[in-house]
C-alpha cells in the first residue's frame, strides 16, 4: 500500500516540478526543486524519485539533496506533507521507511498472548465493558452489534491524538482530540503494540474535510503489526483472514488486516493448512480485485462472493445472519487455484 500511496503523492506533487515524467513504474524524473537544477542548460533534469523497497525517496545528482518522500513535501509542499502523513497513518503506516530486508526462514507465528489489562498504554482509559449504558462509544458498538464477548478488548478514549503519541513518541501531529473507539493489538507477550481508532464523530468540518474513518497507529518495534487478534486464534482450526479487526469479532477463529495494502507484505512462505483470506464483497473495487488476484497466484484460499450476497462486508452481513450463516456461506465459496480466477472473474465489475 505504501509504494501505491507515495507514487500518488509524487503525481500530486508533479505540477510543481518542472520537466517532470515517469521513466519506469519505479523511477521518475524532473528538474531538482531544490537546487534548480542546471542554470545553463534548461532541459537538464537531475532529480530523481526512486523505489527502495515498498517507498520512494528522492535524489538529486546535482546538489546531493537525498530525502524520503516525507521530508521532502515537508521542505517544499508543507500543505501536501500533512494530506500524505495522513494517508500514511490511516493505513497504519508510518512516514519513516517500511524497507525491511526479507528474511527467508522468517515464519509467521500465532503464539497466544495473555493480554495485560493494566498495559501502561491503555492506562486512564476506559475499557468499552466499564462505560455507561448512554456513553456514545457504547451506542456505537451496540449499533454495530459487536458481540459483547470481545468488549473486554475494546477502549474508548476522548482524546486520540494524545494516545497516538503513548505508542509512538515521534508521531507527527495530525491528529487532535477527538473521540474514537479503541481496537489494541497485542503480541505474545500481552503488550500493547498497535491500535485502530475507529471516529465516532464521522463528518465534516468546517473546512469541509470529513474525519478520516480509521487511524492505526503502530510501534517501530511490533513485527507483528500488520494482524488482530492473535491471540484469540486456534492455528488448528480453519483460520478467517479478513480485512479489519472489526469484522474479525463475528467469526469464530479469526484474524485481521490492517486494510488490504498488507497484502503487499506476506510472505510467499505464509502457509497455513486450512486458512481461507476473506475481502470484502466489493467487485467494483479494483484494489481488491487486484489483492484477490495475488492470493491466488500464492496459492491461498479466497473466498469469492456468491451474487446472492449484496452486503459489502461481515458487520453488515452480521446484522441479519448469525455467525454460523455467515461462516457457512464462506465455506461454500471457497475456491483456490484456476477455479478461484474463473470464479473471481465472474464476480468482479471491473
Amino acid at each position: 500500500m505504501s509504494t501505491y500511496i507515495d507514487k500518488k503523492f509524487i503525481n500530486f506533487l508533479s505540477p510543481q516540478l518542472e520537466k517532470f515524467s515517469w521513466k519506469r513504474d519505479n523511477l521518475a524524473n524532473c528538474r531538482c526543486p531544490i537546487c534548480g537544477d542546471s542554470k545553463k542548460n534548461k532541459n537538464k533534469a537531475r532529480g530523481f524519485f526512486f523505489q527502495k523497497g515498498t517507498d520512494f525517496f528522492y535524489k538529486c545528482h546535482n546538489c546531493e539533496a537525498s530525502f524520503s518522500l516525507y521530508r521532502l513535501l515537508e521542505r517544499i509542499a508543507p500543505n501536501l506533507m500533512k494530506e500524505y502523513s495522513l494517508e500514511r497513518w490511516k493505513n497504519g503506516e508510518t512516514n519513516k521507511s517500511n524497507y525491511v530486508k526479507p528474511r527467508e526462514k522468517e515464519m509467521f507465528k500465532f503464539s497466544k498472548p495473555n493480554p495485560k489489562p493494566k498495559s501502561k498504554i491503555l492506562k486512564g482509559i476506559s475499557c468499552i465493558k466499564d462505560l455507561p449504558k448512554d456513553h456514545m462509544c457504547l451506542d456505537f458498538v451496540n449499533m454495530r452489534r459487536i458481540p459483547k464477548e470481545h468488549w473486554g478488548k475494546l477502549y474508548y478514549t476522548d482524546d486520540f491524538g494524545s494516545f497516538m503519541k503513548r505508542i509512538d513518541p515521534d508521531r507527527y501531529d495530525i491528529v487532535g482530540k477527538e473521540p474514537r473507539l479503541i481496537i489494541p493489538f497485542f503480541n505474545k507477550d500481552g503488550e500493547v503494540v498497535a491500535a485502530q481508532g475507529r471516529s465516532l464523530n464521522f463528518k465534516e468540518d468546517a473546512n469541509r474535510r470529513r474525519t478520516v474513518k480509521y487511524l492505526t497507529v503502530k510501534s517501530d518495534k511490533s513485527s507483528d503489526r500488520l494482524w488482530y487478534g492473535q491471540w484469540r486464534v486456534d492455528p488448528k482450526k480453519k483460520i478467517y483472514i479478513v480485512e479489519g479487526p472489526i469484522d474479525s469479532l463475528f467469526l469464530r477463529n479469526s484474524i485481521a488486516m490492517v486494510g488490504a495494502g498488507a497484502l503487499d507484505q506476506i510472505p510467499a512462505h505464509l502457509r497455513y493448512s486450512d486458512g481461507v483470506y476473506v475481502l470484502d464483497n466489493e467487485p467494483r473495487n479494483l484494489q481488491i480485485v487486484r489483492y484477490n488476484e495475488r492470493l491466488i497466484e500464492l496459492g491461498k484460499n479466497v473466498c469469492i462472493w456468491p451474487s446472492s450476497i449484496k452486503e459489502k462486508d461481515i458487520n453488515d452481513m452480521a446484522y441479519n445472519k448469525s455467525t454460523r450463516a455467515i461462516e457457512k456461506i464462506i465455506n461454500e465459496n471457497t475456491y483456490s487455484g484456476l477455479e478461484a480466477t474463473l470464479k473471481l472473474n465472474e464476480w468482479r465489475k471491473v
